[in-house]
């Protein structure tokens, strides 16, 4: 008897949690389609909506901090050198003969570009974290002033013009330029550039300062997308010309050639309509140089060969003579040296029709290209000796600097600045992300499309699911971590999967990413952060930015008209990640779409994400609603007036 009781007793609690399990499983069901306001919806998991915290997202934990040089300033006595150190805080100086660290200094803000003036008495700073720049005595590196500029600033350039010494600074998040007078420290104007502007160099006689702008802006999501070459006055803050880089991006550096007037930027060739599968023929991204003659002629010639290609270009320099260009490649771990008399020569003896076509010519490398100096991980900064003689290469993840002998084009050593983060996974998981060596030829790295983990601004033709059909935005990559299920459609259910054998088949077109280079480039995606995710969390909200947050929270319209709860911002947009991960129809299917239904992105960080809409349609969060809203399906906006959607907008920001 006592046996078949356990043995009741046992069934009957199965039988009972069974039925709790399936109760269960109805009631989450309900619940579920209740509070989304969507009955077709099965099974989704407590975590969509509940047990989110901030503080528990991985990109808010503290992570090691690097010593990875940035911006370089060689003194003009040529015996120092000044390195900006954005991850610590801090400002290196180096002896050159030596090669050995001298001081460091704190300077708050992320330091980012320095330039020095011609005395040596001054280094200038800009703090990308901080929106400043700081003046420091080069003496005792003391710091005498700061001024406020555009957001995150991260190039500068000092010239001495007739009406006065003068800073160009490139505010990359702000996409204007700021021109400052140096004494007194005051900001004489700001210039609406191209997107991002990230590079800034002046000419000899300080009359041009060209502006190189990281990303190229398409005049719509499926036309060619172009960047561009600002030209400023120095003097006066006006804008002299704007030279469009056609079907350019990531233009992270721009020199000045002397004795020629030319301005020299390498980018990146980008054909991101071209579909996938010309990836196997060097179809897709191939890296190139603009060289911008005057104000008006501007050519651009291959850096990369028919079989080897040099990623994601980067800082440009020009020897003191004008003879020759060293670029830096920071996806292939290199440095191309360009002879400019050849290129000059080949420019002098091309017609109008061959110059056209020549960034497409992979052979015509040959004619200038003279050598190509191997360099650690991701070179991104470089400069050059008064004489020319060393050239001086920011190797970023290896916290420390290559210094290499111009004449024999040899190694002459280090500047060792930190142990190189080997021992940390975020860091190991960068070196990934930055490395082009994974793809077919070392055609483009992950950073190619999502520079920072951000995004290009670009849409692009997946082959897998036809040619031509389901254009996709690029997405961000800063915020991303624990936000599954990934892809526009939400099939990848995790960054393993999204980053390992589905990326080699349709983007590598080689090898997949070994195992423990993938668990480490997953570490690094998930540690990025929204953009300014700390300061805004420093904000308190304006009216206006309040006004905006009562209408996403809103439930019911002013007449008291309730909001179908399926078309309430918040319902698809929840925080505090602003996604309930889920898939959603919100009418904008295009005809070459195979499915009306989308996973609903985060908002962290949006107003820095342009374009927007799975296809990258939407040029504005204005867009959104004044152009590709339909019947009120992306929430119920027909009863907003003007001003509220503007309201709506400035706390969209504040995201």
């Amino acid at each position: 008897m006592k046996r078949r009781g356990y043995i009741a007793l046992m069934l009957a609690a199965l039988m009972g949690s069974a039925g709790l399990g399936v109760g269960g499983y109805f009631w989450s069901v309900g619940h579920v389609r209740r509070w989304t306001g969507r009955p077709e919806l099965g099974y989704v998991g407590c975590n969509h909506c509940h047990f989110v915290s901030l503080e528990k997202m991985p990109w808010s934990h503290p992570r090691p901090r690097h010593a990875a040089p940035a911006g370089l300033a060689v003194t003009p006595d040529g015996t120092r050198l000044f390195v900006a150190l954005d991850d610590r805080d801090e400002l290196a100086e180096a002896d050159t003969a030596t090669r050995k660290i001298t001081r460091r200094v704190a300077v708050a803000g992320g330091p980012f570009g320095l330039a020095l003036d011609p005395t040596g008495e001054r280094l200038y700073v800009v703090c990308r974290d901080a929106d400043r720049v700081a003046v420091l005595d080069t003496r005792d590196l003391r710091e005498l002033d700061s001024i406020e500029v555009g957001t995150a600033p991260v190039s500068i350039a000092f010239g001495r013009t007739p009406a006065g010494d003068r800073l160009v600074v490139a505010n990359s998040m702000s996409d204007n330029v700021s021109v400052l007078s140096v004494a007194p420290l005051e900001e004489l104007a700001r210039r609406e550039a191209g997107r991002e502007p990230y590079a800034v160099a002046l000419a000899a006689d300080a009359s041009v300062a060209y502006v190189a702008n990281r990303l190229a802006i398409p005049a719509d999501y499926l036309s060619r997308p172009d960047a561009e070459l600002t030209l400023i006055d120095p003097a006066g803050g006006r804008i002299l010309a704007r030279h469009p880089l056609i079907s350019a991006h990531l233009s992270e550096g721009v020199a000045v050639v002397p004795h020629r007037g030319w301005a020299l930027t390498p980018l990146i060739q980008v054909r991101n309509l071209v579909p996938i599968t010309q990836v196997v023929q060097g179809w897709v991204m191939s890296t190139g140089l603009a060289v911008s003659q005057g104000r008006d002629a501007v050519t651009q010639v291959p850096l990369d060969e028919a079989n080897a290609f040099f990623a994601d270009p980067a800082a440009i320099v020009v020897d003191p003579a004008g003879q020759r260009a060293y670029v830096v490649s920071a996806g292939s771990d290199a440095v191309s040296v360009v002879d400019l008399d050849k290129l000059g020569h080949w420019l002098a003896h091309a017609d109008a029709a061959t110059r056209q076509d020549a960034i497409h010519d992979l052979s015509l490398a040959a004619e200038y290209v003279v050598a190509r100096i191997p360099t650690g991980r991701n070179p991104r900064h470089a400069a050059l000796s008064p004489d020319g003689r060393a050239l001086f290469v920011s190797e970023r993840l290896e916290d420390r600097v290559l210094v290499v002998d111009t004449a024999s084009l040899q190694p002459l050593g280090h500047i060792v600045l930190g142990d190189g983060g080997a021992a940390d996974p975020i860091r190991r998981g960068e070196r990934v992300f930055t490395k082009a060596a994974h793809t077919f030829q070392n055609q483009f790295s992950c950073r190619s499309c999502h520079p920072d983990g951000h995004v290009d601004g670009l849409s692009y033709d997946f082959d897998g699911d036809g040619i031509g059909d389901n254009l996709l935005d690029n997405r961000t990559l800063q915020g991303v971590g624990k936000t599954e299920p990934f892809k526009w459609i939400g099939k990848n259910p995790s960054l393993e999967v999204q980053c390992g054998p589905r990326f080699a088949r349709v983007l590598m077109r080689t090898d997949p990413i070994p195992p423990a280079d993938l668990k480490d480039l997953t570490a690094y995606l998930e540690s990025l952060p929204p953009p300014r995710w700390e300061r805004k969390q420093q904000l308190e909200l304006t009216p206006a930015q309040e006004r905006g947050r009562r209408l996403f929270f809103a439930t019911v319209t002013p007449a008291g008209q309730p909001i179908p709860r399926d078309r309430q911002c918040h319902t698809c947009h929840r925080p505090p990640l602003f996604t309930n991960r889920l898939l959603s129809s919100v009418g904008t299917k295009a005809p070459t779409d195979a499915t009306d239904q989308f996973d609903a992105p985060h908002l962290l960080g949006i107003a820095h994400s342009a374009p927007y809409l799975h296809d990258g349609r939407a040029k504005t969060l204005e867009e959104l609603w004044t152009i590709y809203q339909t019947n009120d399906l992306h929430g119920v906006s027909s009863y907003w007036s003007k001003h509220m959607l503007n309201d709506l907008i400035e706390y969209l920001k504040t995201l």
